[in-house]
């Protein structure tokens, strides 16, 4: 027998065995769509965690080789993720984003929101606009004094940047949220202008320095090179910025800042949205004491420290992924006295179905090290 009939046969058993195989993998898949029905109806999570871990502990028992245990286990767990992806395609078609609410309801009459930075900066305009006129604001000069501000009971809410659309990470912020045992309860959308403010008697011609947050000088580069005669000088804040630059009364002194910055301390706008990029938002978010027990609101918050150990965030991440729930920010930021350990804050988009939301977040408790959830909340976004 030649080479070639001796390998022809054996093709055949397999190709034999492969149509059963396909055969009984359709039969398996349609009658994973008679229990998708009946979970559907039900109103329950289409992953069910623990059966899954009874039938691969089963099959893995009763191999008798040449395959092994994880080898099996490994086959029929990608059966089981196509079975769910299935049931998910037919039953749970679109992952409908619940509907934005902006009703927020405050812990007192005229709450205290604080905030960072003086009076007239982009972080009190969010806090204005995400609770309305009637609210008291307080100034806070650092990012610590605004984390304390409740404990310390300066304020009822806490307005604190979380990222900028350019920029990216508040890693200080992340810190503290991480660290404290505050909750979110909403989340604000900022677009960002940038203008340049100067004392009254002011022009363009009298200016020599420019005065801003890091961040803001940076946002209006473009500026700067058209007007290479313009010295920037970094500050704290560009509120601060636009109040002690029309204060000093100086005409060669000018500030970035906020629009409302300039109404504020009468500062006299010379140059309208200087910034060189137009798209740029800052996500603030409205922390409580408290936390909201509204089952409403369309995204989810988590902090998570997983276990040290190969594969553990691949292990997190898939209760999510395989109930289609839509993972919109991961940022790890170290464990102060535990070296090269991570937490992990995670931002989810909430689905329509209330069991699988659950469902994932009962899974990810049980393999994780620590769990806090921060908060179920809606997004404001300021015109």
């Amino acid at each position: 027998m030649t080479n070639e009939a001796k390998i022809s046969n054996p093709r055949a058993e397999i190709d034999r065995i492969d149509d059963e195989i396909l055969r009984l993998l359709n039969e398996r898949a349609a009658i994973a769509l008679r229990v998708g029905a009946a979970k559907t109806i039900a109103d329950a999570s289409l992953c069910d965690p623990k059966r899954e871990s009874e039938v691969l502990n089963r099959l893995a028992k009763e191999n008798s080789g040449p395959f092994d245990e994880q080898s099996i286990t490994n086959i029929f767990q990608r059966i089981i993720d196509e079975s769910l992806h299935l049931q998910q395609k037919t039953y749970r078609q679109t992952f409908v984003t619940l509907e934005e609410s902006q009703a927020i309801t405050p812990v007192t009459k005229n709450p205290r929101v604080a905030f960072q930075g003086e009076h007239g900066s982009f972080s009190e305009t969010a806090a204005l606009e995400i609770m309305g006129k009637d609210c008291r604001t307080v100034s806070c000069q650092t990012f610590e004094d605004l984390y304390k501000a409740i404990d310390a009971e300066q304020a009822d809410y806490i307005l604190s940047p979380l990222e900028n659309s350019l920029v990216g990470s508040v890693h200080r912020c992340y810190d503290l949220l991480l660290t404290g045992s505050l909750h979110i309860v909403a989340e604000a959308i900022l677009p960002v202008s940038h203008f340049l403010v100067a004392a009254p008697q002011a022009t363009m011609g009298t200016i020599e320095t420019v005065e801003s947050h890091p961040v803001a000088l940076a946002q209006c580069e473009r500026f700067f090179a058209a007007h290479p005669d313009f010295k920037g000088v970094v500050a704290d804040d560009t509120a601060g910025s636009v109040k002690r630059v029309v204060e000093s009364g100086d005409t060669k002194r000018a500030a970035i800042g906020g629009k409302r910055a300039a109404e504020l301390y009468g500062g006299k706008i010379l140059r309208e949205h200087i910034e060189d990029h137009t798209e740029n938002y800052t996500r603030f978010v409205l922390l409580s004491a408290n936390a909201n027990e509204s089952n409403k609101g369309s995204k989810v918050s988590l902090i998570v420290r997983l276990k040290h150990q190969p594969g553990a965030l691949h292990n997190a991440l898939r209760p999510f992924v395989r109930r289609g729930i839509d993972l919109l920010k991961i940022e790890s930021r170290p464990i102060k006295d535990s070296p090269w350990q991570f937490n992990f804050y995670f931002d989810l988009k909430t689905p329509s179905s209330e069991s699988e939301l659950q469902g994932a977040l009962d899974e990810i408790r049980e393999i994780a090290d620590e769990f806090r959830y921060l908060g179920r909340y809606s997004t404001i976004k300021v015109e």
